[in-house]
């Protein structure tokens, strides 16, 4: 039997693959991969700088870098220096803002380049485009950053309301950058004692003694990279070193189209959203561009939808977005719009309304509309929209017993996933208290900031309180829908800038903690109740405090005090919500 049909093969979208290098300024040579369109070019560029292996970019990316080169653009995948199959020596943060400017202007001049160049990318992958637009990269017309922790070093990325993040640091330095760096040793015998360290450094995680207080004053015998980011938990809030490759100070600076992507779980959201709010201040102010802004429910690197036991439905995932395009598309969308001058791009603002499992499209966020309300603890663990007679609640914070970390905006290690996790257990402690609604009669909007005022007295010369928002549901169980953390002795100190002293605080003295939940957009849904948990630590997700003031790079030893929250109409601890009368359709 004989078959005359001939099958035609499509062709890939993309028609040539190379792996070239580009030669910096002082003569280091990373690897860069470039994908090249088929048909005859000059292509705008576009382009991602990371330290994980660009080859992953090709089959295991964020976006789907065929289709990028299917739309016409010349790809360009780029590990940064000192990693994987790129020259020189690593020097995270500080490095990538000559580096960056260099690799954006090599690109822009190669033949297949229109001179037009745009950059995306995740977390790290986000640090190099803001990082090659401070070093001055005039062919950088737009870029993309997801889960940014450019803003600042102090909000989420190596601290959260004074407190260092111990957990996150030593999961980025362990995991993702240590065992490239100990491959890249030359001397077999320094390679080996290297990689003992690493082994150190999984037994400290594995028992827990990572963690303990005052860690990060007192490491164990670490290996270098993990040294790195616990010298820099020991470095002042306001050091200088917490400023390199960040844009605090250098909003100025960011004078192109962005596309910002966030994660209501996400441990930068609130570096995403500050950056956000401050382009939004500028365009206001100057005209330029207005930055847009995508946020699911998703975690660092979770984009599904589906985190820490909650399913938001299959229309929460990046794949999906809701229908109109998944995040690929989006992405070739907006270039379109910003590079080519296409047709107009999505609208400004699309979020994802948590309880409500669905997405909504806004001009900015949060909309205009939201109002002020303001849920106050009182008697019998109640939280109501009025204050009532005084009253108080106690708790034993034991740096010897800190409370588990339990879902939220994590970037840790297993067992602690990132997302919308039952709290009940960790309610149950005696060391965790809580106050709730009664069930509502009708849905609740939260869209915007969450912050809390906690009247605090505690018998140490310091205190960590940090807060939960949790929506209870009728069955009981208890998601955590955001959460933050601030440290007495830093509570006159900027969250973002760093700027202000450091005091202690006194004993018996009544204090007033403001903790800033940052933002999210939460439906909470009738019969459900809104919740709040006060806890004294969360651990390992954020050093364990030791209730006793030390002066920067002092070790004090750690110490249990009694936490006094105080409540009533003179002392007004306080939920402070943002809320929309009716949610968006």
């Amino acid at each position: 039997m004989s078959d005359d049909t001939s099958f035609v093969q499509e062709p890939g979208p993309v028609a040539e693959r190379r792996e070239v290098t580009c030669a910096l300024r002082d003569g280091t040579r990373l690897r860069t991969l470039l994908l090249v369109p088929h048909g005859t070019g000059p292509w705008p560029a576009l382009l991602t700088r990371h330290p994980y292996d660009v080859t992953r970019e090709e089959h295991d990316g964020m976006l789907d870098v065929g289709r990028l080169v299917a739309a016409g653009y010349l790809v360009a995948l780029q590990d940064v220096r000192g990693r994987f199959g790129s020259e020189g020596v690593f020097d995270p943060c500080a490095q990538e803002v000559a580096d960056g400017a260099d690799a954006v202007a090599w690109l822009a001049a190669r033949p297949e380049c229109t001179g037009t160049v745009g950059m995306w990318g995740a977390s790290y992958a986000s640090d190099t485009q803001f990082s090659a637009l401070l070093g001055g990269a005039p062919a950088l017309r737009a870029i993309a950053p997801a889960m940014t922790p450019a803003m600042s070093a102090l909000d989420g990325f190596r601290f959260r309301g004074g407190v260092p993040e111990i957990g996150s640091t030593l999961a980025w330095t362990h995991y993702a950058i240590a065992p490239d760096m100990i491959t890249r040793i030359g001397s077999a015998r320094e390679q080996e004692a290297e990689r003992e360290r690493w082994e150190a450094t999984e037994r400290a995680i594995a028992t827990r003694d990572a963690f303990r207080a005052g860690i990060p004053h007192a490491a164990w015998d670490a290996e270098a990279i993990v040294g790195w980011g616990l010298d820099r938990l020991r470095e002042p809030l306001g050091s200088a070193r917490h400023r390199e490759g960040k844009i605090v100070d250098r909003i100025d600076a960011i004078d192109v189209p962005v596309f910002l992507i966030g994660g209501w779980f996400d441990v930068f959201l609130g570096s995403t959203l500050e950056v956000y709010r401050r382009l939004l201040r500028r365009a206001r102010d100057t005209g330029g561009p207005v930055p847009r802004l995508l946020v699911g429910p998703w975690s660092h690197d979770d984009l599904s939808g589906r985190t820490a036991g909650a399913d938001f439905g299959p229309g929460a995932s990046a794949d999906d977005l809701g229908g109109g395009g998944d995040l690929t598309a989006r992405h070739v969308r907006w270039f379109d719009t910003v590079l080519r001058a296409g047709a107009a791009d999505m609208p400004p603002v699309r979020v994802f309304l948590m309880g409500s499992n669905r997405w909504i499209e806004l001009d900015e966020f949060p909309p205009r509309d939201t109002r002020t309300l303001e849920l106050y603890l009182n008697a019998g663990e109640a939280l109501a929209t009025e204050p009532a007679e005084s009253g108080e609640r106690r708790l034993i914070s034991d740096p010897a017993s800190p409370v588990p970390t339990c879902g939220g905006a994590v970037l840790l290690f297993a067992p602690f996933a990132a997302g919308a996790a039952d709290q009940a257990a960790i309610e149950a402690r005696q060391d965790v208290v809580s106050w709730r609604t009664v069930p509502l009669a009708e849905e609740l909007t939260v869209m915007g900031a969450v912050r809390a005022v906690v009247h605090l007295t505690t018998t140490g010369t310091d205190a960590d309180v940090v807060v939960r928002l949790c929506d209870e549901h009728p069955d009981g169980s208890s998601l955590v829908v955001t959460d933050g953390v601030q440290r007495g002795s830093a509570r006159s100190v900027d969250p973002v800038t760093g700027l202000g002293d450091r005091r202690p605080v006194e004993p018996g003295q009544e204090q007033e903690f403001v903790v800033d939940l940052w933002s999210t957009a939460h439906t909470f849904l009738p019969g459900h109740r809104v919740r709040v948990d006060i806890a004294p630590s969360s651990s390992p997700r954020w050093d364990v405090g030791r209730n006793a003031f030390g002066p920067a790079g002092a070790t004090t030893e750690p110490t249990a005090a009694e936490y006094t929250i105080r409540h009533g109409t003179a002392r007004p601890s306080r939920l402070v919500l943002q809320v929309v009368t009716t949610a968006p359709r």
